[in-house]
């Protein structure tokens, strides 16, 4: 009887044994699994992104003439943006003198008539060409003219003085003289202009009806 126990606990033994193998073969190959798996996927993850590369690649180089063309535009704007700076300062310079005449010819009343006219000082964009840089004049304009009475004539500094682009004008002399058969006066005029207002975006001529 204890032979039998003993060849049936060895059996028993043996059974357990076998299964437990089993199950650490069965473990091992569902972890092989596993990791086949993970790295099929990897794999196959990893040739998508270099096809993504391969077509951004062909993308840049596609898009590279485009990109040339692009910085070759950009450093000929460069360039050229010193030269567009000087023209929109002349640009600025005459519209500033041709606001600033228009006004003055604008508040002339009837029977007046300008003789000659100069410039001095420095217009807005002058004196923004240098940053920092103030000009040792302001812009005045020089106006000699005649006019048929002296009311005539303090009408005009009347109508100057009002108007929006120029800033206050002073009388160096009012004279009467003779124009033929016809008793005038002579009058010279230094009209100080206001640069800020064509700075500001104000520099419209005041216009106004006789």
């Amino acid at each position: 009887m204890p032979s039998i126990n003993m060849i049936a606990s060895r059996r028993a033994d043996k059974i357990r044994r076998e299964n437990n193998l089993k199950n650490t073969v069965y473990a091992i190959l569902f972890e092989t699994g596993v990791v086949v798996l993970a790295l099929g996927v990897l794999t196959i993850r990893v040739g998508a992104i270099h096809a993504q590369v391969a077509e951004l690649d062909g993308k840049i180089q596609t898009l590279q003439p485009k990109v040339n063309q692009i910085q070759k535009l950009q450093q000929e704007t460069a360039r050229l943006m010193p030269k567009v700076q000087t023209l929109d300062g002349a640009k600025q310079d005459t519209l500033f003198w041709y606001n600033s005449i228009f006004a003055v010819s604008n508040s002339l009343p009837p029977k007046t008539w300008l003789t000659s006219l100069s410039t001095t000082g420095a217009a807005p964009a002058d004196a923004s060409t240098v940053p920092g840089q103030v000009s040792g004049k302001d812009p005045t304009i020089l106006v000699n003219g005649i006019a048929t009475t002296h009311a005539t004539v303090g009408e005009a500094m009347l109508r100057m003085n009002q108007s929006a682009q120029l800033d206050h004008v002073d009388l160096a002399f009012d004279q009467t003289q003779k124009v033929g058969n016809a008793d005038t006066v002579a009058f010279q005029m230094t009209v100080h202009l206001k640069p800020e207002a064509t700075a500001n975006g104000k520099g419209g001529a005041d216009v106004k009806k006789s």
